[in-house]
């Protein structure tokens, strides 16, 4: 395995396609990775820049996949080869991967893995209001900050998802990040109604609740 970030590798846990596109590739270490540990039996590195491009190349050349991984220059999905069967978009804000779905050839069946470094709530409401199904999320803890990795699926129907499910996550994993993340979120806007009483963000504090009481029943 090539070595990489503990967020990478949080990643490629959920990395199951038979052909994978990474999306926004940088050094392509995720699709790398995916072939070497025989995850995938077939990716290409996608970037909308020639520069991660020539650093995906030689990720691939040092490890000997230019048989398994090609380099694509592309603006997002569009363009993308037709025998991928699970598109992967880290490291970006939720608005700009909207952006990138929004543009492409989506279809039932197709998987997603997502990961956004901001606007969480808007990833998962454009998500389901466009019958991409959720089917699982953890949270990760990187570099000081929280991210959630999505896991998803597209479908022909819409997902049933709560309030507080699109605000906190959809079939989260439970674990001590997860914890961690919610008593964040719980003191920061208990710390922001001290100083602004808003509605709003009293109602998140209620959805918090809402995902510790699902938690523990």
């Amino acid at each position: 395995m090539i070595p990489c970030s503990s967020r990478i590798q949080e990643i490629l846990e959920w990395v199951n396609g038979n052909c994978i596109a990474d999306i926004g590739c940088d050094h392509a270490y995720v699709v790398c990775n995916a072939i070497l540990n025989k995850q995938s039996k077939k990716g290409y590195a996608c970037d909308v820049a020639q520069g991660p491009l020539d650093n995906a190349k030689k990720t691939i050349e040092e490890n000997h996949l230019s048989d398994f991984v090609s380099c694509r220059l592309l603006d997002g999905i569009q363009g993308l080869n037709e025998d991928v069967d699970q598109i992967i978009i880290c490291g970006m804000g939720g608005k700009l991967i909207i952006d990138i779905l929004s543009k492409g050839n989506l279809y039932p069946g197709l998987r997603l893995l997502l990961s956004s470094h901001k606007d969480d709530f808007a990833l998962r409401e454009y998500l389901r209001d466009h019958n991409i199904h959720i089917v699982r999320e953890k949270m990760i803890y990187d570099h000081g900050h929280y991210y959630p990795i999505l896991d998803c699926i597209c479908a022909s129907n819409p997902q049933n998802i709560s309030s507080s499910q699109l605000h906190f996550g959809v079939n989260m994993k439970m674990d001590s990040t997860y914890v961690s993340y919610l008593d964040f979120e719980e003191n920061k806007y208990k710390n922001i109604l001290s100083k602004v009483n808003k509605p709003e963000f009293l109602e998140k504090i209620e959805y918090i609740k809402e995902i510790r009481t699902q938690r523990i029943s």
